[in-house]
């Protein structure tokens, strides 16, 4: 992963004063310098590899009335000013609008620009930071600091050859365990606008999964809505689209079973359109949402006092939902259940 730049810097504020205080960075970290180089190498791992595997990610654009961020970046890539007060600038943006909020804060921002085979890529992430205790050289404890990256606030990719190219969804937003409240804010400040609802389109091509799966031989069906599913799980884990193609040749090819009038799934979305102007068209790549992939093939739910979960395939055969009474019946027991409901 060629880094380019990476900086950080600092955002303080207490929630009974009006004002934010950014404590900045003079200059970008030398990536030609170790250790330094791979502190930063390893610290763009971990938030890349946070940003690939929470799910509910969002996809979007900058709003076209929140120009600020973005007349930053063009003066960047137009090379008017460097990566280093470009960062400054719009840390500097985001701590400005917390003035006169509630919001309480005291973390740090980084920033940094990886470079790819087909696009460059722009990250900024909120970082937390802990206190714990250390072994110095002389064997005494002492007082250190540490980022927690399990406490990785919001997450923010730019594509940036996408963005210069005018392409869609150029931005990924990711939220994390912190302040939801406060998340959203940053979001706003930097110009998220959502241009693409990942769940609805997921639900779209799960649909035409189970129509699909449907004409296939019963004792396959199952197999074959679960290797699609577990395909488009492990590409939004590694955060990459779904080439329907490419996943229609990887099923064909694990699950052994007789295709309908010999076409595979690809050709079968590609006809579904056509066919009837009622079903949606789908694209050929996917950006799949993972939530709405892992309920296609699980009913679960919970409250305080009672969990349940069972594979969507045992609904009307084991388990019978009714609507009109709102009651769920469940014919067969696992073995340890019937144990402890008798007493076993």
């Amino acid at each position: 992963m060629p880094l380019l730049h990476f900086i950080t810097h600092r955002i303080e504020k207490d929630a009974q004063q009006p004002g934010a205080k950014l404590t900045h960075s003079e200059d970008e970290a030398n990536l030609e310098q170790e250790p330094l180089a791979g502190f930063c190498q390893h610290t763009a791992r971990e938030l890349k590899g946070i940003l690939a595997k929470r799910g509910g990610r969002r996809y979007g654009a900058f709003h076209p009335e929140i120009t600020h961020v973005p007349a930053l970046l063009k003066d960047w890539q137009g090379e008017r000013q460097s990566f280093a007060a470009v960062s400054r600038r719009i840390c500097q943006h985001l701590a400005n609008s917390l003035d006169n909020t509630e919001f309480a804060i005291d973390g740090f921002f980084a920033c940094f620009v990886e470079q790819l085979a087909d696009s460059d890529r722009l990250y900024l992430f909120h970082l937390q930071h802990r206190t714990s205790v250390s072994v110095t050289a002389d064997m005494s404890l002492s007082e250190t600091h540490y980022l927690d990256f399990a406490s990785t606030g919001v997450g923010i990719m730019l594509n940036l050859s996408d963005w210069q190219q005018q392409q869609p969804n150029y931005l990924t937003l990711t939220y994390g365990r912190a302040d939801r409240a406060l998340q959203n804010h940053f979001a706003e400040a930097l110009g998220f606008c959502d241009t693409l609802d990942s769940a609805e389109e997921t639900r779209e091509f799960l649909q035409a999964v189970e129509d699909y799966s449907q004409q296939l031989p019963a004792e396959k069906s199952h197999e074959y809505k679960a290797k699609v599913v577990e395909y488009c799980v492990e590409q939004d884990m590694r955060g990459e689209q779904v080439d329907v193609k490419e996943l229609s040749d990887f099923v064909s090819a694990t699950v052994e079973a007789e295709q309908p009038a010999g076409q595979d799934f690809a050709h079968y979305i590609t006809q579904r359109h056509s066919n009837n102007d009622d079903k949606p068209a789908l694209p050929e790549q996917l950006t799949p949402d993972r939530k709405t992939l892992k309920q296609y093939l699980r009913y679960n739910g919970k409250n305080r006092d009672l969990s349940i979960s069972f594979a969507a395939h045992l609904l009307d055969e084991t388990i019978h939902y009714d609507a009109a009474s709102d009651t769920l019946t469940i014919k067969t027991l696992p073995d340890s259940l019937r144990k402890q409901l008798k007493g076993d």
